[in-house]
């Protein structure tokens, strides 16, 4: 079984939209959708697979904003992004405190949401730009920029740590509390970051830049 996404949100025309750019990112993966959040929350208990969950802020039953907390404590592995038509800095913020880990408009074009989600599942957590200057301090440092001067987030570092420690990628999850398909995610964008091509080759880059 493929990864699979988790779209939650009352208007089935946007969840086909918004499916189509998906695919585009993730050609293989299987699409979910919900109405509203316990129906998300029933979904997301019952699929091991889930990599990524997309909530929309008002939501028939119970508002994105109260469900993101119990997402998290159902599946504190897997990111979940706030998907909205509000795009004032006190929705990013509320969103961003529930636990978000980005914030993405409903007005966004399909490159910036791809953009976001490539964000997103590398360990940053994105707001749009436009909105970054409104963020306090505590917010806007998990924004696009949020890397170090390897190019690394701080969760891809945590990753390349542990993997220089000689850690599978299971073991890796285990210890960082992240599903194994996550931890791939991130060690591919830390080869990427390194301009490496294997874990050998990264373990020993990462020796002699003194990241491990």
């Amino acid at each position: 079984m493929g990864d699979a996404i988790l779209v939650v949100d009352d208007h089935p025309l946007f969840r086909e939209g918004l499916g189509q750019v998906l695919v585009q990112l993730f050609p293989a993966v299987e699409l979910l959708g919900a109405d509203d959040a316990p129906a998300g929350l029933t979904i997301a208990e019952a699929m091991p697979s889930l990599r990524l969950v997309l909530i929309d802020r008002k939501l028939p039953r119970m508002s994105g904003l109260t469900a993101i907390p119990l997402f998290l404590q159902l599946r504190p592995e897997v990111p979940v992004v706030m998907i909205s038509a509000d795009e004032q800095a006190a929705d990013v913020r509320a969103a961003l405190a529930a636990g978000a880990q980005g914030f993405i408009p409903k007005s966004a074009k399909a490159a910036e949401i791809l953009h976001a989600l490539r964000l997103v599942l590398n360990g940053s957590r994105y707001v749009p730009p436009l909105l970054v200057d409104a963020m306090p301090p505590s917010s806007s440092e998990g924004a696009p920029s949020a890397v170090d001067e390897h190019g690394l987030t701080q969760r891809q570092r945590q990753v390349l740590v542990k993997l220089c420690e000689g850690l599978s990628n299971k073991e890796i999850g285990r210890e960082l509390g992240l599903a194994e398909n996550t931890v791939k995610v991130h060690i591919s964008a830390i080869f990427k970051a390194l301009g490496t091509m294997s874990r050998t080759q990264a373990m020993r880059v990462a020796r002699e830049r003194g990241i491990s």
